[in-house]
């Protein structure tokens, strides 16, 4: 199960990154807790990736163990009956709960619920898993409607123990959740329970298009790992950045797009070094403080802040 010397750069939207000393794709319960205690055994850190929208790993080689989480099953879950709160466009029993491995893909999973009449049409646009949708709460702007709003409860693999936490224990807020905190590092999401509002098919569909239509003539869609900055205030990162005039910085390999001043692109021949060089122009630049969304890891395979 475990491989060695694994090249990362084609494991992530970016093009990316050197090798991992550990890969390992995991599919089941008894895969996950055997890389983990891999990972324990050689004394280094356990990476879970999903389809690596949000990552950027160093060039070298990343002293940890990579696991890709490829458990994607989706089943009905017939003992929940109803939300533990209103889902959204719900009163709260109009809803079909559904187990969804993380290693699902979200724009999938939308498309497929939509054919069923299930409405998450509100996540619509974002690429990636399920898994990482819930790490990062994904979802729309800081007035919106996040992942989050369907979720009764998430497994995670941590420590050697499973463990199911209530969605009120995962800490979610914009862009958050705990799974992002120290404490969650070399934490595995494995499944969520989402309880997702009823609807009319076609209704739904037309909704999913008109959002598609919306971000592709907004956001761009080629070799970018998402939004990289989250504001502390009202004014979304984009507009700070496009303010301090910075849309457009082409630095080595990268650069950040004409398009939407959040993301970076690789241009072709872009380096973890180049990313970062962006990233620390722009927080000395920008008035106000930014956080970053995206994972940079470094060789020790610790995320660099």
């Amino acid at each position: 199960m475990i491989q060695e010397r694994v090249s990362l750069a084609g494991k992530t939207t970016m093009r990316i990154g050197g090798t991992a000393r550990f890969f390992a794709e995991v599919r089941t319960r008894e895969d996950a807790e055997q890389a983990w205690a891999f990972s324990q055994e050689e004394n280094i850190p356990l990476i879970a990736l999903g389809s690596g929208s949000n990552t950027i790993f160093a060039d070298g080689v990343i002293n940890a163990v990579v696991v890709r989480i490829g458990a994607d099953e989706v089943e009905t879950n017939a003992k929940c009956k109803m939300p533990a709160r209103p889902t959204v466009g719900s009163d709260g029993q109009n809803a079909k709960c559904l187990t969804v491995q993380a290693g699902k893909n979200l724009p999938m999973l939308i498309n497929d619920c939509a054919a069923q009449g299930l409405d998450l049409s509100p996540l619509t646009g974002i690429p990636g898993t399920v898994g990482g949708a819930i790490v990062g709460n994904a979802g729309q702007g800081p007035t919106g409607i996040w992942i989050d709003s369907f979720v009764r409860s998430v497994t995670v693999f941590q420590s050697g123990a499973w463990k199911e936490m209530p969605r009120e224990a995962c800490g979610f807020g914009y862009r958050h959740s705990v799974f992002k905190e120290a404490a969650y590092a070399g934490a595995i999401v494995w499944e969520t329970l989402l309880c997702v509002p009823r609807g009319e098919p076609a209704q739904i569909q037309e909704t999913i298009e008109q959002l598609l239509r919306k971000r592709i003539g907004t956001q761009p869609h080629r070799k970018t790992a998402g939004s990289v900055f989250k504001a502390h205030g009202k004014t979304p990162a984009w507009q700070l950045i496009d303010a301090a005039g910075l849309r457009g910085l082409h630095i080595g390999g990268v650069r950040i797009t004409e398009k939407h001043a959040n993301f970076l692109e690789n241009t072709g021949e872009g380096t973890f070094d180049d990313a970062m060089a962006i990233i620390d122009r722009v927080r000395g630049t920008v008035q106000e403080p930014l956080d970053i969304e995206m994972r940079f890891y470094g060789e020790e395979g610790r995320i660099s802040e």
